[in-house]
């Protein structure tokens, strides 16, 4: 009883000292703030075709380089789509030569101008001179109506001279014909080139999962083209308590969970300013560009992201 009594009063006279340890490493451990991560290349982009159809050449395996606007994937041509590409270059064609004549018109213009003029005024004088002969409503009438003529020719004629020879009415008609004509060929091309995937930035291909025969819907991702030069760690997990404690170039070290004896170094570069309700919980989103590279990096990893005070 004597030895139990002892080890007892030992073991109460302890314990102040392991806690006061224990409350020293925990205090100094939540002034160190800790999120979890996950790491992703620098820049990437998941591909997809605007159209439906059937795949019919893939031009890009995992792993490859690709640069910009190089074609990936073609579709199963579609013969509607370059029909309906002939028919809008022909359309343009004609709207842009019927622009073209009515430019070159405008010396002819002139001078057709000031010709209706010089007939419209014969024409006004003559049914004045027989109206003042013998008054009667029908030579009212006449002069009435060349008169009429008389003021829209000469108004015409004004807008010619003032105009360099074209009627800006006319200009706008062929005008607009022709920026219909271009709209509708550059959208016919676009469905034409909509049948080739091609790059949207340098990089390397990842995640190709399309094959010659399959079928595709439009907006499906059929691959993702990434720029592997540098890597980022996104946390999403940051809650509105400590993402204020977070800043723009704030320092952190990075552990990746599959390397952890690898210690990574980077700054943060993006904190998202809208929020995500996730579990009952508003988080935020924050990145962070690391500074160094490793072989053994993988997309996707998990990460221990340590924002230095």
């Amino acid at each position: 009883f004597i030895v139990f009594l002892i080890a007892g009063i030992a073991l109460v006279s302890c314990s102040p000292s392991a806690d006061l340890s224990a409350d020293q490493d925990g205090t100094a451990q939540t002034d160190l703030l800790i999120a979890e991560g996950r790491l992703l290349p620098v820049r990437f982009v998941d591909v997809s075709f605007s159209v439906a159809g059937q795949i019919e050449e893939v031009r890009a395996a995992d792993g490859d380089w690709v640069r910009r606007g190089q074609v990936l994937a073609i579709l199963q041509d579609v013969p509607e789509f370059h029909e309906a590409l002939a028919r809008a270059q022909q359309e343009q064609l004609l709207a842009r030569q019927e622009l073209d004549d009515y430019l070159a018109s405008a010396d002819v213009n002139l001078s057709r101008g000031k010709l209706d003029v010089i007939t419209a005024r014969s024409r006004y004088n003559t049914a004045r001179d027989n109206l003042l002969a013998g008054r009667s409503t029908e030579r009212q009438a006449r002069l009435d109506e060349a008169e009429a003529l008389l003021k829209l020719v000469e108004q015409d004629l004004l807008l010619l001279e003032e105009n360099n020879g074209l009627l800006p009415a006319t200009l706008e008609v062929f005008q607009a014909r022709l920026a219909a004509a271009d709209t509708a060929v550059g959208t016919a091309r676009s469905a034409v080139d909509a049948l080739k995937l091609r790059a949207p930035l340098t990089g390397s291909a990842a995640d190709v999962s399309v094959r010659p025969g399959q079928k595709i819907a439009a907006g499906e991702v059929a691959l993702a083209v990434a720029d592997f030069s540098q890597w980022v760690v996104e946390t999403d997990s940051l809650t509105e308590i400590e993402v204020v404690h977070v800043k723009p170039d704030q320092q952190v070290e990075v552990v990746l969970d599959a390397l952890p004896d690898l210690i990574l170094t980077g700054s943060v570069t993006a904190i998202n300013s809208r929020f995500e309700e996730k579990r009952g919980d508003i988080t935020y989103t924050a990145t962070v560009k690391l500074n160094q590279s490793d072989s053994r990096m993988r997309w996707g990893m998990t990460a221990a992201i340590f924002f230095l005070p």
